[in-house]
């Protein structure tokens, strides 16, 4: 018998831990905010506050993606159990041998048609006829945390705009609540049976507590 523990991540889980966690305290190691702004400026501040809500937004997205990913492998794995999803799965994508070559079919590449083809195969609503303001949201999470985070738009005036306004303009947290919302959706769905009760780490953290982060610079000689 081995003596090694089987390891099991629950990516969706942690992922939205992390999202919400990382918005946390600001320490400036000793100084209060105003005498630290005396002495460095705002940009390291400014700096520091973009880089938690990038986190945050970053992690929001791939906790749906996680969720995503695992549902439709999940009904991939299954393709060939004569049930109603398998069929409907491979009417819409064929019989792919490999996942990594399932996503990369028109269906399946982008979150968004990922999304809509798990409501397919589950045979739901998509989430735009049922809440087209949240599927404007998640579009909108989607844009900001792929074209100008993960894949930085090289334009700096286009990109300084554009997360100036989101810093600016964004509810703390909307974005978090994005996930929550879209992965309480399919959780509902696939719930069977009784009374649906979400799991508890889908409104608040179980897992992880940020104690804030503390703001380095370097020391003027």
């Amino acid at each position: 018998m081995s003596d090694e523990a089987t390891m099991f991540y629950d990516l969706p889980h942690c992922y939205l831990e992390v999202a919400r966690g990382i918005l946390t305290t600001i320490h400036f190691a000793g100084d209060s905010r105003e005498d630290f702004i005396v002495q460095y400026g705002h940009n390291p501040i400014n700096n520091a506050l973009f880089s938690l809500v990038s986190i945050s937004i970053i992690y929001s997205y791939l906790a749906i993606e996680a969720m995503a990913n695992y549902n439709l492998h999940y009904y991939w794995e299954k393709r060939h159990d004569g049930s109603p999803e398998s069929k409907i799965l491979l009417s819409l994508v064929g019989d792919c041998d490999e996942f990594q070559i399932l996503k990369t079919n028109k269906k399946t590449r982008e979150l968004g048609e990922r999304l809509k083809t798990l409501c397919s195969i589950l045979g739901i609503k998509k989430i735009h006829e049922v809440d087209p303001i949240l599927w404007r949201d998640f579009k909108e999470l989607s844009d900001v945390s792929r074209h100008y985070l993960i894949h930085p738009y090289p334009d700096k005036e286009v990109f300084q705009n554009h997360m100036e306004r989101i810093m600016s303009e964004t509810e703390s947290g909307k974005y978090i609540q994005i996930a929550e919302n879209i992965m309480t959706y399919f959780l509902k769905i696939s719930h069977k049976g009784g009374v649906f009760s979400s799991p508890s780490w889908l409104s608040g953290n179980t897992l992880l507590r940020f104690r804030g982060v503390d703001l380095l610079v370097n020391k003027k000689e």
